[in-house]
């Protein structure tokens, strides 16, 4: 008894023993960045103080498929997590049998005895984690976990990003049919003049007909801008996981103005994009690779189980609980691999493998944040001069179209040249509007690239 007492103790002590790589973090590159630490508001779209908008994400988050989608893998990831600790306890198990036996007679062939037997046992098994190979499967779970709750952030910024770009794209379209129902107005009541002022041979024919023609223009134009606004609107229903009867009845409220800007300055610490979601998901998908290395190494040492069982045998079920029926047994199991054939060779090389993988996808998801940063920043910037261009634009054609309604009404130009001006007028609000919403669309992106203001989540227990 004193020898197994030291083996336990003995076993206990080298428990532990990590046969796992030490993990270091892989080292980028990084720009020089000025600025002090900047934190993102994980609210961030709040800033452009749009109520309507606030209670779009809210819903988009609460139905959306893939954001369901990436839930589930957590959850399944999460379960993974509490087997892998499960593995470090002991097992209990306990059994019980009836039966009966039919044998027979060595005196008489012809007949049989029967006999019955009752059992009730519990067994306690418990594998010795001499190489921390279990201990290595939990840090590779927790790592895994970790890596899906990543995975599920960088999902769900995107989804936030493609709603507040779908949510202002639907209202640029909007505004492209009002700008366009407002001009046909003004093209109708003209029209209705001319045609008077053709009736009484004050105008010709030629110019009464150019009038019609583009007034059936501005016209279809206004078709094809409900159809895309209509189109628009569908495509935002499904990004909002609405049902197929929702996107029927129900349309998105939207707002009546595009929100100025409420984002960062251009000068970023580098340690703030190494907080996007993909990227720590990248690092702990590359953890859980090193610590799986340390679990395949394990295989080729011996495995230690302890068991023990008590419980009771009988022949007669009144006599089971009865104190000669107790019986009880612990033992010791040992199990090394002599030839495996290659099989455990070939597992570590596996997990040397995915380590170098995912070594490559961390540095390669890094070089790509970065670039999207450079990419977001710049697209910000032009967006946001070509916007000031087109406002400019706009708002010196609609003074022209002004002083050439006033030019024709004195006699100083034909009708030919009203009707120049409002065209260019009417695409210089269509530019505009898509410009508008191209101009959040580019601060929505660098927030995407700069990860959102997601940082490490508390759920890292052990």
């Amino acid at each position: 008894m004193r020898n197994l007492s030291v083996l336990l103790t003995l076993l206990l002590f080298l428990g532990g023993c990590s046969l796992a790589p030490k993990y270091v973090a892989p080292t980028s590159e990084l720009p020089k960045s000025v600025g002090g630490d900047l934190a993102i508001d994980e609210s961030w779209w709040k800033g452009f103080n749009d109520p309507n908008l606030d209670e779009i994400v809210r819903e988009a988050l609460e139905h959306n498929y893939d954001l369901a989608i990436a839930a589930g893998n957590t959850a399944r990831a999460r379960a993974a997590l509490g087997l892998a600790k499960a593995q470090q306890y002991p097992n209990f198990s306990l059994s019980g049998e009836g039966a009966r036996t039919w044998t027979r007679d060595p005196a008489d062939s012809s007949k049989f005895i029967d006999g019955d037997s009752f059992a009730l046992s519990g067994v306690l098994s418990f594998e010795v984690d001499l190489w921390s190979k279990l201990s290595d499967g939990k840090k590779s779970a927790l790592s895994q976990l970790l890596a899906t709750q990543a995975a599920q952030d960088t999902i769900r910024l995107s989804l936030i990003s493609g709603v507040i770009e779908s949510y202002y794209s639907l209202l640029a379209l909007t505004y492209n049919e009002r700008d366009i129902e407002d001009m046909l107005q003004g093209k109708e009541r003209a029209y209705e003049l001319r045609k008077s002022q053709a009736q009484a041979g004050a105008l010709t024919e030629l110019i009464l007909s150019q009038v019609a023609a583009n007034l059936n223009g501005t016209r279809t134009q206004l078709i094809d801008a409900k159809r895309q606004k209509e189109a628009a609107q569908n495509a935002f229903s499904v990004l909002l996981g609405r049902t197929p009867r929702a996107i029927f009845e129900d349309k998105a409220k939207l707002s009546d103005r595009f929100p100025s800007s409420a984002l960062p300055s251009a000068n970023l610490p580098s340690d703030l994009i190494l907080r996007r979601p993909d990227i720590r998901a990248a690092e702990e998908g590359l953890k859980a690779t090193n610590y799986s290395i340390g679990a395949a190494r394990a295989q080729y040492l011996p495995s230690i189980s302890l068991t023990g069982s008590a419980g009771f045998a009988s022949a007669e079920l009144g006599d089971l609980f009865n104190q000669e029926s107790q019986s009880a047994r612990a033992g010791i199991g040992v199990n090394l691999p002599i030839f495996s054939f290659g099989r455990i060779g070939a597992q570590v090389d596996a997990a040397h493998a995915a380590k170098e993988i995912a070594v490559a996808e961390y540095q390669k998801s890094v070089a790509v944040a970065f670039s999207e940063v450079r990419d977001a920043l710049s697209r910000r910037e032009q967006a946001a001069a070509r916007l000031a261009q087109l406002r400019e634009q706009t708002k010196y054609l609609r003074r022209a179209l002004k002083l050439t309604r006033d030019q024709y009404e004195s006699g100083y130009n034909d009708y030919i040249a009203v009707i120049d001006a409002e065209t260019d007028l009417l695409t210089a609000q269509i530019n505009q509007n898509a410009a508008e919403a191209e101009n959040i669309a580019a601060q929505v992106q660098l927030y995407k690239a700069l990860g959102g203001g997601y940082g490490v989540k508390a759920d890292t227990k052990e």
